[in-house]
């Protein structure tokens, strides 16, 4: 290399750092229109608080009250462990309808977060948090199918053996039922 090319490329490197920089900060932001827990007025961590000392109907009533819950199932369903930790203890003192509308949101989140969402199954496969609600392929697509079973493959916890393999098992049902890939129609 020449003496005189060396200043220029030190130039170069100077000009194109903070370019280099606003990308990667660009890149790890989440995209445009993406949920963010700041601009939901409500935090899990502020909602665990609640929980712990107001208790569980106190905080539906509260979440009932500010219409919260259908920010709550977005960063469930976007697959957020805190707001999933949340849920089991949520769950079993909501109405039916909302029941079911955070067992989608659990299910919307089992291929983004399964480890979260494995945590969140009742390890008993019972009927309002196992795996066979969760889990089920029913009025799912078949991408969701294909990739909520390569993501909870790819979960090795000990501790989370049990719901796994419920959950793989009925992820597999949804199949032999039909003998193909549920189409989610």
């Amino acid at each position: 290399m020449r003496p005189s090319t060396f200043p220029r490329l030190m130039l170069l490197a100077a000009l194109l750092a903070p370019t280099i920089g606003l990308t990667a900060l660009a890149a790890s932001l989440p995209p445009a229109g993406a949920p963010t827990e700041a601009g939901m007025g409500l935090s899990a961590r502020a909602l665990a608080r609640q929980l712990h000392e107001d208790g569980a109907d106190a905080t539906i009533k509260a979440l009932d009250e500010r219409k919260a819950w259908p920010q709550l199932r977005r960063a469930v369903a976007a697959g957020w462990s805190g707001w999933i930790e949340l849920v089991p203890e949520l769950i079993t003192h909501t109405d039916d309808q909302t029941t079911a509308r955070l067992r989608t949101a659990l299910r919307l989140a089992l291929p983004r977060n399964p480890r979260a969402v494995l945590a969140a199954v009742d390890p008993g496969n019972g009927p309002l948090l196992g795996a066979g609600a969760l889990c089920t392929p029913h009025g799912m697509t078949a991408h969701w199918r294909a990739t909520s079973i390569r993501a909870v493959s790819d979960v090795h916890d000990i501790h989370l053996a049990h719901q796994a393999a419920d959950c793989q098992a009925a992820l597999a049902a949804g199949s032999t039922v039909t003998g193909k890939a549920n189409s989610g129609t």
